[in-house]
């Protein structure tokens, strides 16, 4: 692990990627953010990944047994251990991995003492890396809803499907009923995911949500192969360092992983 200093990190920024729908492309995003926030050479960046499929861990180990490890990465956070992040085959940035066993914490009261505390933030703050990138399970518990708390900006993926859109409002309910009034300076995006604008259905609900939430849209991106192709690529890499994607593709996803982590 790199050496950093130890001390509370007020300009560390929290970023929570959520939707209460599986399937919108959460993990992908997660991946891209994280490389977005190494612009900056010297950005150092931690991973958390708090859903127990873990493919966030898998994608930034290289190894599809991660996830058999059901000690330590980031149940410490839960447990009240001292975090333990591991490096990953990407330089620059940590992890504290996902594990197939992670539900245990959903219904622990000691576990909610932690993650519901003003203290977490504080914690995650303290390990002093430059940006925390948090992906999160699409089932309602613990790990869904404790992030919103810790979070600097929460971005929300979705399809243009009603499904998605109504775990995308789902959300934005949760945040405005039990979030904001405890974290009242968090910031939300939605980021529009695998559209495809031939598909007149695609278009209306895109054109909906773009009506509905204004520019709190941040983007629409489009089904490409190219994204899936630079993820099962080993290591995975970010689509804008894959050689065979279109550049506009390329440009596209670039530019907007980087104005959400700018924001």
């Amino acid at each position: 692990m790199q050496t950093r200093k130890t001390q509370k990190s007020p300009k560390t920024k929290i970023i929570v990627v959520i939707n209460q729908k599986g399937g919108t492309g959460k993990t992908t995003l997660s991946f891209h953010l994280a490389h977005a926030c190494l612009e900056n050479e010297q950005s150092t960046v931690l991973c958390l990944d708090l859903d127990s499929q873990g493919t966030l861990s898998q994608y930034l180990t290289d190894d599809l047994d991660v996830i058999s490890v059901t000690q330590g990465g980031v149940g410490d956070l839960f447990e009240g251990a001292t975090p333990r992040p591991q490096k990953t085959t990407h330089p620059q940035i940590d992890l504290l991995h996902g594990h197939r066993e992670l539900d245990r914490y959903d219904a622990d009261e000691a576990a909610g003492e932690r993650a519901y505390s003003s203290e977490m933030p504080d914690l995650l703050r303290s390990l002093a890396y430059d940006y925390v990138v948090i992906d999160v399970p699409p089932a309602v518990g613990l790990r869904h809803l404790s992030p919103l708390l810790w979070a600097d900006i929460v971005v929300i993926p979705l399809e243009p499907a009603m499904a998605a859109i109504t775990g995308f409002q789902n959300v934005l309910g949760v945040m405005d009923e039990s979030i904001n009034a405890s974290n009242p300076n968090v910031k939300w995006v939605g980021v529009m995911n695998r559209a495809n604008m031939r598909v007149k259905a695609h278009r209306e609900k895109d054109a909906w949500m773009r009506e509905t939430y204004g520019n709190k849209i941040l983007a629409t991106l489009s089904t490409r192969a190219a994204v899936a192709e630079a993820m099962e690529e080993s290591p995975a890499r970010p689509v804008w360092s894959h050689g065979g994607a279109p550049k506009e593709l390329r440009d596209q996803w670039r530019e907007v992983c980087a104005e959400i982590v700018g924001k």
